[in-house]
């Protein structure tokens, strides 16, 4: 039996017979799914809705590859940020309440964040212009990995040791999941319930979406929920994360209950119209320039259709919620597969259902190939620069080790070479991090860390006794 007639027929076991009717389309999937997913490996679900119902629920691969239980309609995926936009949702009920104010500043509700946060507004962090740093790489470089755990609290403690943004408010549009994970931080202030239990009692009840949850606390046993893999030398490994911030991702779903969300953008069943009307609102720069990012959605045209996407990603797991509003038409894709393509795979599935209507790709801007770092000083003695840093606002230590005629980064960053790169900058390889010594680089006693996700964190030389 081929391969494409294989996975049908698996995905048809565990389907309605009304869902799982192989037509063309479904055979079509398959072939599309069948170049992605081998027998035996981690996979995807495919769902299709149309004019309020799921048509098409289809499965490929494994769930569990140790048990060798395939996925069916009803596995269960961490969505990672597609959860955003049930984020968003929850802050416009809130608002819909009388609770608060979309153009509210953060700190209302988070006065600690006073010194970083001054001037941002929840409508900011909503539409990715907040211009605040990244939690998620403050973590990483303090040696945490996604298997790891890390909870919510310990979350706003670090974004409030912070004196600085990256950048001001409303400058420029720069995807933010410290935006979002705060959001989720003030649904739980102003609702005086975790934005878990508030989405479960307000969003996911009301809809009927049965197997939807926020994960906020871990061991959380879900019956139904798909492993996540990445690739290994041989095959494939666990990947998996401890990690309980909520508001940026942990929203755990189903392609039933995701056709029942998808379908309440056009009902307002929940929040109504209006509310579902501002979901869609782009955020606008200080200059008037739009994002084409709404309320934990973006919004675009392209292809002769008007869109309404979103995509995740988040350790072996990949997701992708696409409509086109004006069909009533959209493609859910669901991988516990870290390399998976999610978005990619909608986008072939749209193919297959509009055929001639839809128009070709829009062309690829080509990214310029990074040029190495041309150094543009000169150091001199390396064991100038050797010690240890230390950074209050992120709680990290940076060690330059010097090793010979090279200067490595430890500590903060595992075994990262540094070369001279402008006058008083030392840099990896790649260009990023970029540490910045004051005067020209005359001045060895601290430096500021610069990465496209902590622009100006400073670390100062501290002197460590060993015994």
């Amino acid at each position: 039996m081929p391969i494409a007639a294989r996975l049908i027929a698996a995905a048809a076991l565990a389907l309605p017979a009304a869902i799982a009717i192989a037509d063309d389309v479904d055979a079509g999937i398959a072939r599309v799914m069948a170049a992605h997913v081998k027998p035996g490996e981690p996979g995807c679900t495919v769902g299709v809705a149309e004019g309020g119902k799921l048509t098409r629920a289809l499965a490929f691969g494994l769930s569990d590859l140790e048990r060798g239980k395939p996925l069916d309609a009803h596995s269960v995926f961490n969505l990672a940020s597609v959860s955003k936009q049930f984020t968003a949702f929850a802050i416009l009920l809130l608002e819909q309440d009388g609770k608060l104010k979309v153009d509210d500043p953060v700190v209302k509700y988070l006065p600690e964040l006073a010194q970083s946060a001054k001037g941002v507004t929840l409508a900011q962090l909503m539409h990715h212009t907040g211009g605040l740093r990244d939690y998620i790489e403050v973590i990483y470089m303090g040696g945490r990995v996604d298997a790891d755990g890390t909870t919510i609290d310990e979350t706003v403690r670090l974004l409030a040791r912070q004196t600085a943004p990256n950048e001001a408010p409303g400058v420029e549009f720069d995807y933010s999941n410290t935006g979002y994970f705060l959001l989720g931080v003030v649904v739980a202030r102003v609702s005086g319930q975790s934005l878990a239990e508030f989405s479960r009692q307000r969003i996911f009840v009301p809809l009927g979406m049965k197997n939807t949850s926020i994960i906020d606390r871990y061991p959380a046993p879900i019956p139904a929920l798909a492993r996540g893999y990445a690739r290994a030398e041989t095959g494939f490994r666990i990947d998996e994360t401890g990690w309980e911030q909520v508001g940026d991702g942990q929203v755990h779903s189903d392609l039933q209950d995701l056709a029942l969300w998808d379908e309440n953008f056009y009902t307002g069943q929940v929040g109504g119209k209006a509310l579902v009307a501002k979901m869609l609102d782009v955020g606008l720069l200080n200059s008037g320039e739009s994002t084409g990012y709404a309320a934990g959605v973006n919004v675009s045209e392209s292809r002769g259709f008007r869109w309404v996407t979103h995509s995740g990603s988040w350790v072996g797991y990949k997701s992708a919620l696409q409509r086109l509003p004006d069909e009533h038409l959209s493609v859910i894709v669901l991988c516990n597969r870290a390399e998976a393509d999610a978005s990619a795979y909608a986008e072939e599935v749209f193919a297959l259902l509009l055929g001639d209507r839809l128009g070709p790709p829009e062309p690829e801007e080509e990214e310029p190939e990074a040029e190495p770092v041309a150094a543009q000083w000169d150091p001199g003695e390396l064991a100038r620069f050797a010690g240890a840093y230390y950074s209050p606002e992120a709680g990290v230590r940076c060690v330059l080790d010097q090793r010979g005629a090279r200067l490595v980064l430890e500590g903060c960053a595992r075994g990262a070479v540094l070369k001279p790169g402008k006058p008083g900058e030392l840099v990896t390889p790649d260009g990023s991090p970029v540490l910045r010594f004051a005067d020209g680089g005359r001045d060895t006693g601290g430096f500021i860390y610069w990465s496209p996700g902590l622009r100006g964190l400073p670390f100062k030389r501290i002197e460590e006794k060993f015994e």
